[in-house]
Protein backbone atom coordinates (compact mmCIF):
# COMPACT_ATOMS: atom_id res chain seq x y z
CA UNK A 1 0.00 0.00 0.00
CA UNK A 2 2.84 2.33 0.94
CA UNK A 3 4.93 1.61 -2.26
CA UNK A 4 1.36 2.42 -4.27
CA UNK A 5 0.97 5.61 -2.40
CA UNK A 6 4.40 6.84 -3.81
CA UNK A 7 3.88 5.68 -6.96
CA UNK A 8 0.55 7.89 -7.02
CA UNK A 9 2.35 10.79 -5.83
CA UNK A 10 5.00 10.35 -7.98
CA UNK A 11 2.62 10.73 -10.73
CA UNK A 12 1.06 13.73 -9.84
CA UNK A 13 4.54 15.12 -9.57
CA UNK A 14 5.96 14.17 -12.82
CA UNK A 15 2.53 15.32 -14.82
CA UNK A 16 1.61 18.14 -13.25
CA UNK A 17 -1.81 17.02 -12.88
CA UNK A 18 -3.16 19.01 -9.44
CA UNK A 19 -6.69 20.12 -8.94
CA UNK A 20 -8.17 24.02 -9.60
CA UNK A 21 -10.52 25.98 -8.79
CA UNK A 22 -12.69 28.07 -10.75
CA UNK A 23 -15.06 30.67 -9.97
CA UNK A 24 -18.84 30.42 -11.63
CA UNK A 25 -21.68 32.77 -11.85
CA UNK A 26 -25.34 32.76 -13.26
CA UNK A 27 -27.87 35.82 -13.48
CA UNK A 28 -30.93 36.47 -15.17
CA UNK A 29 -30.04 40.16 -16.42
CA UNK A 30 -33.88 40.99 -16.98
CA UNK A 31 -34.57 41.74 -20.75
CA UNK A 32 -37.04 44.73 -19.17
CA UNK A 33 -39.53 43.47 -21.73
CA UNK A 34 -42.97 42.14 -21.64
CA UNK A 35 -42.97 40.56 -24.31
CA UNK A 36 -46.70 41.87 -25.76
CA UNK A 37 -46.78 43.73 -28.95
CA UNK A 38 -46.71 42.77 -32.05
CA UNK A 39 -44.73 45.89 -34.03
CA UNK A 40 -42.58 46.27 -30.70
CA UNK A 41 -42.76 44.68 -27.17
CA UNK A 42 -43.56 47.14 -24.23
CA UNK A 43 -40.29 48.40 -21.75
CA UNK A 44 -40.93 48.72 -18.08
CA UNK A 45 -38.29 50.79 -18.03
CA UNK A 46 -37.15 53.89 -20.13
CA UNK A 47 -33.26 53.84 -22.15
CA UNK A 48 -30.80 55.53 -19.47
CA UNK A 49 -32.26 53.14 -16.63
CA UNK A 50 -31.56 50.14 -18.56
CA UNK A 51 -28.34 51.84 -19.52
CA UNK A 52 -27.54 52.02 -16.06
CA UNK A 53 -28.41 48.78 -15.19
CA UNK A 54 -25.94 46.91 -17.64
CA UNK A 55 -23.02 49.51 -16.26
CA UNK A 56 -24.08 47.92 -12.76
CA UNK A 57 -23.52 44.61 -14.37
CA UNK A 58 -20.54 44.91 -15.83
CA UNK A 59 -18.88 46.68 -12.85
CA UNK A 60 -20.24 43.94 -10.45
CA UNK A 61 -18.67 41.32 -12.79
CA UNK A 62 -15.35 43.00 -13.05
CA UNK A 63 -15.20 42.82 -9.63
CA UNK A 64 -16.30 39.08 -8.93
CA UNK A 65 -13.90 38.15 -12.22
CA UNK A 66 -15.92 35.15 -12.63
CA UNK A 67 -14.13 32.24 -14.79
CA UNK A 68 -17.82 31.58 -16.64
CA UNK A 69 -20.46 33.33 -16.91
CA UNK A 70 -24.22 32.27 -17.67
CA UNK A 71 -26.13 35.16 -18.58
CA UNK A 72 -30.27 34.63 -18.91
CA UNK A 73 -32.52 37.46 -20.81
CA UNK A 74 -29.98 38.88 -22.61
CA UNK A 75 -31.35 41.80 -25.07
CA UNK A 76 -31.22 42.34 -28.30
CA UNK A 77 -28.52 39.86 -29.07
CA UNK A 78 -25.72 39.71 -30.12
CA UNK A 79 -25.22 43.39 -29.50
CA UNK A 80 -25.84 42.84 -25.95
CA UNK A 81 -23.03 39.65 -26.24
CA UNK A 82 -20.70 41.64 -27.90
CA UNK A 83 -21.03 44.82 -25.39
CA UNK A 84 -20.37 42.58 -22.21
CA UNK A 85 -17.51 40.55 -23.82
CA UNK A 86 -16.07 43.45 -24.43
CA UNK A 87 -16.50 45.16 -21.34
CA UNK A 88 -15.22 41.97 -19.30
CA UNK A 89 -12.48 41.34 -21.83
CA UNK A 90 -13.91 37.51 -22.01
CA UNK A 91 -14.55 35.48 -24.76
CA UNK A 92 -18.43 34.82 -25.06
CA UNK A 93 -20.82 32.74 -27.17
CA UNK A 94 -24.71 33.33 -27.48
CA UNK A 95 -27.85 31.98 -28.67
CA UNK A 96 -31.29 34.12 -29.23
CA UNK A 97 -34.36 32.15 -27.50
CA UNK A 98 -37.18 34.66 -28.36
CA UNK A 99 -37.12 36.59 -31.48
CA UNK A 100 -40.69 36.69 -33.14
CA UNK A 101 -40.11 36.37 -36.75
CA UNK A 102 -37.45 37.22 -38.12
CA UNK A 103 -34.89 36.77 -40.97
CA UNK A 104 -31.32 37.74 -40.34
CA UNK A 105 -31.84 41.92 -38.40
CA UNK A 106 -34.75 42.44 -40.14
CA UNK A 107 -38.45 40.91 -38.22
CA UNK A 108 -40.97 41.74 -35.47
CA UNK A 109 -40.99 42.89 -32.96
CA UNK A 110 -38.52 45.01 -33.69
CA UNK A 111 -36.98 45.08 -30.23
CA UNK A 112 -36.75 41.28 -29.54
CA UNK A 113 -33.71 39.67 -30.23
CA UNK A 114 -33.74 38.00 -26.44
CA UNK A 115 -31.56 34.62 -25.18
CA UNK A 116 -28.55 33.16 -23.09
CA UNK A 117 -25.06 34.34 -23.41
CA UNK A 118 -21.91 32.27 -22.08
CA UNK A 119 -18.73 34.08 -21.07
CA UNK A 120 -15.21 32.41 -20.36
CA UNK A 121 -12.02 34.60 -19.30
CA UNK A 122 -9.58 34.46 -22.38
CA UNK A 123 -7.71 31.39 -22.22
CA UNK A 124 -10.44 28.88 -21.05
CA UNK A 125 -10.71 27.68 -24.89
CA UNK A 126 -14.78 28.82 -24.88
CA UNK A 127 -16.02 27.02 -28.02
CA UNK A 128 -18.97 28.11 -30.06
CA UNK A 129 -22.66 27.31 -28.58
CA UNK A 130 -24.65 24.29 -29.06
CA UNK A 131 -28.37 24.85 -28.74
CA UNK A 132 -31.19 22.27 -28.02
CA UNK A 133 -35.00 23.60 -28.16
CA UNK A 134 -37.10 22.46 -25.53
CA UNK A 135 -40.51 23.44 -25.48
CA UNK A 136 -42.29 25.82 -27.73
CA UNK A 137 -41.43 27.23 -31.53
CA UNK A 138 -37.86 27.67 -32.02
CA UNK A 139 -35.63 30.87 -32.65
CA UNK A 140 -31.85 30.81 -33.69
CA UNK A 141 -29.36 33.72 -34.53
CA UNK A 142 -30.74 33.50 -38.48
CA UNK A 143 -34.12 33.71 -37.67
CA UNK A 144 -37.26 32.90 -35.85
CA UNK A 145 -40.91 32.06 -36.38
CA UNK A 146 -42.47 32.33 -33.41
CA UNK A 147 -45.91 33.38 -32.14
CA UNK A 148 -45.78 32.27 -28.35
CA UNK A 149 -42.77 31.55 -26.34
CA UNK A 150 -39.97 29.11 -26.60
CA UNK A 151 -37.20 27.58 -24.10
CA UNK A 152 -34.16 26.52 -25.03
CA UNK A 153 -30.41 25.13 -23.58
CA UNK A 154 -27.14 26.45 -24.67
CA UNK A 155 -24.09 24.18 -24.51
CA UNK A 156 -20.74 25.49 -24.78
CA UNK A 157 -17.02 23.96 -23.34
CA UNK A 158 -14.04 25.47 -21.07
CA UNK A 159 -11.14 24.09 -20.80
CA UNK A 160 -9.56 23.60 -16.96
CA UNK A 161 -6.42 22.08 -16.75
CA UNK A 162 -6.35 18.70 -18.73
CA UNK A 163 -10.02 18.78 -18.25
CA UNK A 164 -12.54 19.80 -20.63
CA UNK A 165 -15.96 21.08 -18.77
CA UNK A 166 -19.23 21.38 -20.37
CA UNK A 167 -21.04 24.54 -19.77
CA UNK A 168 -24.94 25.14 -20.02
CA UNK A 169 -27.12 27.97 -19.32
CA UNK A 170 -30.85 28.04 -19.76
CA UNK A 171 -33.49 29.75 -18.98
CA UNK A 172 -37.05 27.97 -18.24
CA UNK A 173 -41.14 28.99 -18.30
CA UNK A 174 -41.89 30.96 -15.39
CA UNK A 175 -45.51 30.56 -13.92
CA UNK A 176 -47.38 31.19 -10.60
CA UNK A 177 -46.18 27.82 -8.14
CA UNK A 178 -48.25 24.78 -8.26
CA UNK A 179 -46.55 23.97 -4.66
CA UNK A 180 -49.56 22.60 -2.01
CA UNK A 181 -48.11 25.93 0.21
CA UNK A 182 -49.05 28.35 -2.97
CA UNK A 183 -52.43 26.56 -3.88
CA UNK A 184 -53.71 26.89 -0.41
CA UNK A 185 -52.78 30.37 -0.09
CA UNK A 186 -54.57 30.98 -3.09
CA UNK A 187 -57.93 28.99 -1.41
CA UNK A 188 -57.62 31.10 1.32
CA UNK A 189 -57.30 34.74 -0.68
CA UNK A 190 -60.90 33.02 -2.52
CA UNK A 191 -62.70 32.14 0.87
CA UNK A 192 -61.71 35.77 2.08
CA UNK A 193 -62.97 37.26 -0.87
CA UNK A 194 -59.70 38.99 -2.17
CA UNK A 195 -59.91 36.86 -4.84
CA UNK A 196 -62.37 36.18 -7.46
CA UNK A 197 -63.41 32.72 -8.51
CA UNK A 198 -62.18 33.31 -12.14
CA UNK A 199 -59.10 34.58 -10.84
CA UNK A 200 -58.46 31.86 -8.57
CA UNK A 201 -59.12 29.11 -11.94
CA UNK A 202 -56.85 30.96 -14.22
CA UNK A 203 -54.13 31.39 -11.34
CA UNK A 204 -53.99 27.64 -10.56
CA UNK A 205 -54.68 26.45 -14.27
CA UNK A 206 -51.23 28.58 -15.24
CA UNK A 207 -49.35 27.22 -11.91
CA UNK A 208 -50.01 23.41 -13.01
CA UNK A 209 -49.87 24.20 -16.42
CA UNK A 210 -46.48 25.97 -16.44
CA UNK A 211 -45.57 23.40 -13.57
CA UNK A 212 -46.05 20.21 -16.35
CA UNK A 213 -44.08 22.58 -19.16
CA UNK A 214 -41.04 22.47 -16.58
CA UNK A 215 -41.21 18.87 -16.03
CA UNK A 216 -40.78 18.73 -19.86
CA UNK A 217 -37.76 20.88 -20.12
CA UNK A 218 -36.08 19.58 -17.11
CA UNK A 219 -36.44 15.81 -19.34
CA UNK A 220 -35.28 17.86 -22.63
CA UNK A 221 -32.35 18.90 -20.75
CA UNK A 222 -31.16 16.58 -19.62
CA UNK A 223 -31.52 14.04 -22.65
CA UNK A 224 -29.47 17.09 -24.55
CA UNK A 225 -26.47 17.12 -21.80
CA UNK A 226 -26.49 13.21 -21.60
CA UNK A 227 -25.90 13.23 -25.36
CA UNK A 228 -23.67 16.05 -25.48
CA UNK A 229 -21.41 15.41 -22.48
CA UNK A 230 -21.58 12.11 -21.63
CA UNK A 231 -19.78 11.22 -18.88
CA UNK A 232 -17.46 14.57 -18.51
CA UNK A 233 -18.05 17.57 -15.85
CA UNK A 234 -20.54 19.65 -15.98
CA UNK A 235 -22.23 22.60 -14.51
CA UNK A 236 -25.60 23.72 -15.32
CA UNK A 237 -26.59 27.18 -14.44
CA UNK A 238 -29.85 29.24 -15.40
CA UNK A 239 -33.20 30.84 -14.41
CA UNK A 240 -35.30 27.90 -13.50
CA UNK A 241 -38.20 29.20 -12.24
CA UNK A 242 -38.93 26.06 -10.18
CA UNK A 243 -38.66 25.29 -6.50
CA UNK A 244 -35.82 23.85 -4.94
CA UNK A 245 -38.33 20.68 -3.61
CA UNK A 246 -40.33 20.86 -6.71
CA UNK A 247 -40.67 17.89 -9.16
CA UNK A 248 -38.85 19.64 -12.10
CA UNK A 249 -36.08 19.81 -9.84
CA UNK A 250 -36.13 16.51 -8.61
CA UNK A 251 -36.22 15.19 -11.91
CA UNK A 252 -32.85 17.15 -12.35
CA UNK A 253 -31.49 15.27 -9.33
CA UNK A 254 -32.17 12.05 -10.34
CA UNK A 255 -30.02 12.53 -13.20
CA UNK A 256 -26.89 12.87 -11.09
CA UNK A 257 -27.15 16.99 -11.03
CA UNK A 258 -25.72 18.30 -7.30
CA UNK A 259 -27.53 21.24 -6.99
CA UNK A 260 -24.42 23.60 -5.39
CA UNK A 261 -26.37 25.97 -3.12
CA UNK A 262 -27.92 22.98 -1.36
CA UNK A 263 -24.37 21.49 -1.08
CA UNK A 264 -22.43 25.03 0.14
CA UNK A 265 -25.12 27.72 0.56
CA UNK A 266 -26.23 29.61 3.57
CA UNK A 267 -29.95 29.99 4.47
CA UNK A 268 -32.53 30.12 1.51
CA UNK A 269 -30.56 31.86 -1.29
CA UNK A 270 -33.13 33.75 -2.53
CA UNK A 271 -32.60 35.05 -6.00
CA UNK A 272 -36.15 36.52 -6.37
CA UNK A 273 -37.38 38.87 -3.89
CA UNK A 274 -40.05 41.18 -4.11
CA UNK A 275 -39.72 42.22 -0.62
CA UNK A 276 -36.23 44.11 -2.07
CA UNK A 277 -35.84 44.52 -5.06
CA UNK A 278 -36.53 47.44 -6.79
CA UNK A 279 -37.30 46.56 -10.39
CA UNK A 280 -39.59 44.19 -8.84
CA UNK A 281 -41.23 45.96 -6.75
CA UNK A 282 -41.49 49.26 -9.07
CA UNK A 283 -42.97 47.42 -11.48
CA UNK A 284 -44.93 44.95 -9.48
CA UNK A 285 -43.51 41.92 -11.45
CA UNK A 286 -44.07 39.27 -8.29
CA UNK A 287 -46.83 36.59 -9.37
CA UNK A 288 -48.05 37.08 -5.89
CA UNK A 289 -46.97 39.63 -2.59
CA UNK A 290 -44.30 38.79 -0.83
CA UNK A 291 -43.07 36.78 -3.09
CA UNK A 292 -39.24 35.65 -2.05
CA UNK A 293 -37.79 32.15 -3.95
CA UNK A 294 -34.93 30.46 -5.43
CA UNK A 295 -35.29 30.06 -8.95
CA UNK A 296 -31.75 30.45 -10.20
CA UNK A 297 -29.27 27.54 -9.90
CA UNK A 298 -26.03 26.07 -10.31
CA UNK A 299 -26.15 22.55 -10.84
CA UNK A 300 -22.75 20.48 -11.60
CA UNK A 301 -22.34 16.90 -12.36
CA UNK A 302 -19.76 14.22 -13.24
CA UNK A 303 -16.64 13.09 -11.27
CA UNK A 304 -13.58 15.46 -10.80
CA UNK A 305 -16.19 18.55 -10.00
CA UNK A 306 -17.10 19.47 -6.63
CA UNK A 307 -18.75 22.41 -4.87
CA UNK A 308 -16.77 24.69 -2.47
CA UNK A 309 -18.54 27.58 -2.25
CA UNK A 310 -21.70 29.89 -2.89
CA UNK A 311 -22.76 33.58 -2.49
CA UNK A 312 -26.08 35.02 -3.41
CA UNK A 313 -25.12 38.14 -5.52
CA UNK A 314 -26.14 41.47 -6.72
CA UNK A 315 -28.28 41.79 -3.96
CA UNK A 316 -27.72 45.65 -2.57
CA UNK A 317 -29.10 48.51 -5.19
CA UNK A 318 -26.98 51.50 -6.20
CA UNK A 319 -29.40 55.02 -5.86
CA UNK A 320 -32.31 52.82 -5.38
CA UNK A 321 -31.12 50.46 -8.97
CA UNK A 322 -30.87 46.59 -8.77
CA UNK A 323 -28.85 45.50 -12.00
CA UNK A 324 -31.87 42.87 -12.19
CA UNK A 325 -35.22 41.74 -11.07
CA UNK A 326 -33.18 38.49 -9.87
CA UNK A 327 -30.24 37.85 -7.69
CA UNK A 328 -27.06 36.39 -9.41
CA UNK A 329 -25.15 33.62 -7.69
CA UNK A 330 -21.35 33.17 -8.06
CA UNK A 331 -20.24 29.56 -7.06
CA UNK A 332 -16.27 28.21 -6.57
CA UNK A 333 -15.78 24.65 -7.62
CA UNK A 334 -13.37 22.30 -7.72
CA UNK A 335 -11.88 20.45 -10.63
CA UNK A 336 -9.83 17.67 -10.19
CA UNK A 337 -7.31 16.40 -13.35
Amino acid sequence: MKRFLLILVALVVTTGAIAENITVATLNVWSGLTYDGVFRVGEYEDRATRAFRFDLLAKGLRTLAPDVIALQEANPLPDYANRIGTELNYDMTFDVRQAGVRIGPVGLPTNLREGSVILAARGRGLTPAVTKQLVGPGAGNVSAFQFSAGSQVVGSQIDVGDQTVHVFSTRWTPSPQADRDRLVQLVNEYDEGALAGAELTRLMSEAVAGSERRREEARETVVFINELAGESPVILMGSLYALPDSDEIRLLREAGFVDVWSVVGRGAGYTYDATSNANIIEHDLATYPGERVRYDYIFIRGDGIAARSATVVFGTPTYGVHPSDHYGIVAELRVDP
